[in-house]
């Protein structure tokens, strides 16, 4: 009896002695634990040195508009903003007779949102003439047998306009030996276009694993050619249809400036008395109801 109880005992024993032992596959297998970082303490805080994101994502979307308007573009931005808010206020004060803050200033809001969108538009239409001539320079200078780095430095060099600069940039950069992602992921943020994104992307493609770069910017080239062949035939189109929708637009003012000369009683009564105001209201509503319809009509024709 005692010795199935020692035997009883003994397995007990063992067992727990095999699993309290670790195995050699799962203590091989197994991550090693970090070690924990001392902090050492700075005696300059960074974070102070540092702007704050919000500064930073305002200036990168301002930054396009204003290398586009050259030396004093703030200047020319503040003299826009003071041309705008008067003239708003004066027209507001003598016709409109709303609030005398809150119009002025959504007014003066609007106008510089639209200015804003008007200088990426034409920052965009520049880009979209010179890019394909960059790459008609980059593709002759790798046909004479020069690497990618020296063909965009050769580019930055022969070109003297934005892309032209972006390209020496980015070549200078890559010749330092700054890492070749680094560089161009700065630069897309410069020209966040889809045909400067492809031909980012076929560098990088290039650089790492090899490839017909000649064939692929001559397809990207073309791609661009016929993309903005099809831009003016679609605008050619369409001017005619614009034009009238310009020309219906201006009509309800134009009748408003005749009154004004002819009748200013008819005049008076539109501008200032409260049934005749709902016509004015009426007016600018749906002028600016058709104009946005049309523009909308226009961008989406493809």
């Amino acid at each position: 009896m005692s010795l199935y109880i020692a035997l009883i005992l003994g397995g007990l024993a063992l067992a727990f002695y095999r699993k309290n032992k670790p195995d050699p596959k799962v203590e091989f297998l197994r991550p090693e634990e970090p070690i924990e970082e001392v902090q050492i303490p700075l005696a300059v805080n960074l974070k102070n040195l540092t702007k704050s994101r919000l500064y930073l994502k305002l200036k990168e979307l301002a930054d396009p508009a204003l290398e586009l308007m050259g030396d004093g573009a703030w200047i020319k931005i503040g003299l826009f903003l003071m041309l705008v808010f008067t003239a708003s206020s004066y027209l507001n004060q003598k016709w409109l007779m709303l609030n005398p803050v809150l119009l002025p200033v959504a007014v003066t809001l609007a106008a510089l949102v639209w200015g804003w969108n008007l200088m990426l538009r034409r920052r965009r239409a520049r880009f979209e003439v010179e890019f394909p001539d960059a790459l008609n320079i980059m593709m002759s200078a790798i046909t004479a047998g020069d690497s990618i780095t020296q063909s965009i430095i050769y580019v930055g060099k022969t070109l003297d306009n934005d892309i032209g600069l972006e390209f020496k940039h980015v070549g200078e950069h890559l010749k330092l030996g700054e890492p070749p992602e680094q560089v161009f992921n700065r630069s897309c943020k410069r020209f966040p276009y889809p045909a400067y994104l492809f031909f980012v992307v076929t560098i990088r493609a290039n650089m790492s694993r090899g490839g017909q770069l000649k064939q692929v910017m001559a397809k990207l080239i073309r791609v661009l050619v016929d993309s903005r062949a099809m831009e003016k035939k679609k605008m050619a189109l369409t001017s005619e249809a614009r034009l009238s929708a310009k020309i219906v637009a201006a009509l309800p003012l134009a009748f408003l400036g005749i009154m004004h000369w002819l009748n200013p009683d008819d005049l008076q009564f539109v501008l200032f008395h409260p049934d005749g105001r709902w016509i004015l209201f009426y007016v600018l509503g749906s002028e600016t109801l058709g104009l946005a319809i049309i523009w909308l009509l226009v961008r989406g024709i493809r």
